[in-house]
């Protein structure tokens, strides 16, 4: 799929689930009830308990009733999203009999051409709808603090919260995504205009000093040199670009928030 179809269909997902919110009245976060959306989705029911190897399974028959079925003990956000996800691939991909379960990893697919990234674009528009995410973020300067603040008043994970993020919001900042040190993809929002270097975390970054084991989180933006995250700098250069990197139990992966603000 080329790109251009991609970012089409990624709209199709969020349009699929405003529309399935129009359903129920949502005003405030706190009006985003779980549980309705599913009944609405396919008369879905949620049950907690009894998965063994996933996070996450949905079995319904089309939109004609089913079960979605939860792993026990995890976070409210982890809880909220899993469903969310579930509700997605009934909306998005059950034309008949559906069975499928998800893990942690598959709930952390969002840049493949996937099935899994459609849910999971799905279930980010779900419990951060645009009309009330928006307001809050935009025009307030970009950090992981920001992003923590919002994921607790809609309950969402705070990956979920950053691609939301990136996608609506009007500052210079790019979201990367990282395992160890091999980085695994990135989006920049409209006005980013750089280029993220592939390949490895940089040594140099706020990221590559916690993998190294010099300091933890950086814990709000730092300046760091343009060379060791961007295309087209070299390490004669005296341009930095801001960043916040946190990393991210629950998926192995950090993930960094990149700002480039040349004010």
């Amino acid at each position: 799929m080329s790109p251009a179809l991609w970012e089409a269909r990624k709209e199709e997902c969020r349009r699929s689930a405003r529309r399935l919110l129009a359903e129920t009245f949502v005003a405030e976060p706190s009006d985003i009830d779980i549980n309705a959306l599913a009944f609405k989705a396919g008369r879905l029911t949620i049950e907690e308990g009894g998965l063994a190897g996933s996070d996450g399974r949905i079995v319904a028959n089309g939109k004609g009733g089913g079960k979605i079925r939860v792993k026990s003990g995890l976070a409210p956000e982890r809880f909220r999203f899993t469903v969310a996800h579930e509700i997605g691939h009934c909306e998005l991909h059950a034309g008949g009999f559906i069975d499928r379960a998800d893990s942690n990893q598959t709930l952390g697919i969002w840049n493949d051409a996937s099935e899994e990234a459609e849910a999971n674009t799905f279930a980010g528009e779900l419990l951060l709808p645009s009309d009330l995410f928006v307001p809050r973020v935009r025009g307030k300067r970009p950090s992981i603090s920001l992003l923590e603040t919002v994921a607790g008043e809609f309950k969402t994970s705070r990956l979920a919260t950053a691609v939301q993020y990136i996608h609506y919001v009007n500052e210079a900042v790019a979201l990367v995504v990282s395992k160890g040190w091999d980085i695994e993809w990135w989006r920049g929002a409209k006005h980013f205009g750089q280029k993220v270097k592939s390949g490895r975390v940089s040594k140099d970054s706020a990221a590559g000093e916690r993998l190294g084991g010099i300091r933890g989180d950086s814990g709000k933006m730092v300046a760091t040199p343009a060379y060791a995250w961007l295309e087209g700098f070299t390490n004669s250069s005296d341009k930095d670009v801001k960043e916040d990197s946190l990393y991210l139990e629950y998926y192995d992966r950090t993930i960094t928030l990149l700002w480039w603000d040349e004010d």
